[in-house]
């Protein structure tokens, strides 16, 4: 995960500067049934780095809901503070090669949807062959974001120039055991 950490748990550190530095997150932590899940919550959903990032924004908050706390609908996600932290989320992490590709990914998504609802006639084999080959460039195009994406190589939580102290090293190595 890149904003929010999770331990080895799969819960939030709480103490994370990523959690304590932001209003938004210390107010979903305080809130009453709220707390460290529903930053879990928020974090699998919008995180670029989450590992539900393949589903499609809808299908993710369905799919985390499911899996955190058992139904597809998470009564508390209208929540004020669930939104404001959300916006925040989203706002603190913009990053526009990965909007491209979420951007991507739901076209791709939206052309699969639409051709497996297509029936194939003589009348359409023609206009599926063009969508086809329409989805084939999208696809090109998006292993390119995708590239660019991985030089861009794995963000680190390090300000600065110069790499992690003594210090830093052992409580990485101590957090990530």
């Amino acid at each position: 995960m890149y904003l929010l950490r999770l331990n080895r748990k799969g819960d939030v550190y709480k103490d994370d500067d990523g959690v304590t530095g932001v209003v938004e997150f210390q107010s979903v932590l305080t809130a009453k049934n709220l707390g460290p899940s529903a930053l879990k919550w928020i974090a699998l959903i919008y995180d670029y780095d989450s590992p539900y990032r393949h589903f499609i924004e809808s299908e993710r908050v369905k799919a985390v809901s499911l899996d955190l706390y058992g139904h597809v609908k998470w009564k508390e996600e209208g929540r004020k503070e669930i939104q404001e932290a959300v916006k925040k989320y989203k706002e603190l992490q913009f990053d526009p090669l990965d909007e491209q590709l979420l951007a991507f990914n739901n076209k791709i998504d939206q052309f699969t949807n639409f051709m497996n609802r297509m029936p194939i006639t003589q009348d359409t084999a023609q206009d599926l062959q063009k969508i086809m080959i329409g989805i084939e460039k999208i696809l090109k195009t998006r292993q390119t974001l995708l590239d660019a994406i991985e030089k861009r190589g794995e963000r680190k939580k390090i300000v600065g120039d110069k790499g992690m102290s003594f210090l830093e090293s052992k409580l990485d190595m101590e957090q990530n055991v």
